[in-house]
């Protein structure tokens, strides 16, 4: 049976989103102006001009909030469900254990439980080849690519703000769970 590795954030909740809404009234509370330098960055750290001081501010009056509201991603408990009869399924995140527990309360209301899960993981591609994960479902580009270059099939889970991907042919893009299930039903094709 294939392993497929998920991250949290941004693939099986939408927190990142909620980090975009949070941020830019933070950003306007705080400071009464914009403070974006651009938006395309995945993680709020590299959207904003603001020092690490703000940076850790903002996220420790934020990250219980949206970590605890975040809501999963539409389709993935559909999805995940059906997957799990053809496919071994891990999270791989860098969530703290704190944070991923309040991820997988989510996934056991919804009778997604008992899945391995690995957390605080900043270098996952070592988890991946150590797993023998044969995909990674990630928002994190760089992730994706890194396992294409290491025999991993990378899914890069697109968020609508992110910059255009010229390199395709080494992942594949998805913006949602039915395309995932696509892809990795149709074997790849």
């Amino acid at each position: 049976m294939k392993k497929i590795a998920l991250d949290l954030d941004g693939v099986v909740f939408d927190s990142e989103n909620l980090y975009r809404v949070y941020s830019e009234m933070y950003d306007v509370d705080n400071f009464g102006s914009d403070n974006l330098k651009d938006n395309s960055p995945r993680i709020y750290q590299m959207r904003y001009n603001w020092s690490q001081e703000e940076l850790d501010k903002f996220y420790k009056e934020n990250a219980p909030i949206v970590l605890s509201s975040a809501n999963l991603m539409t389709g993935v408990e559909l999805v995940l469900k059906k997957l799990m009869n053809n496919f071994e399924i891990i999270i791989v995140t860098s969530r703290s254990e704190e944070e991923t527990n309040v991820g997988l309360a989510k996934l056991k209301d919804v009778g997604l439980d008992n899945l391995k899960v690995f957390f605080s993981e900043h270098s996952k591609i070592e988890r991946l080849k150590s797993e023998k994960c044969d995909y990674i479902v990630d928002d994190d580009i760089d992730i994706c690519r890194n396992a294409a270059k290491n025999g991993i099939t990378g899914i890069y889970f697109k968020n609508a703000a992110a910059d255009k991907v010229d390199d395709e042919d080494h992942f594949k893009v998805v913006n949602n769970w039915g395309e995932i299930y696509k892809f990795l039903m149709l074997g790849e094709k």
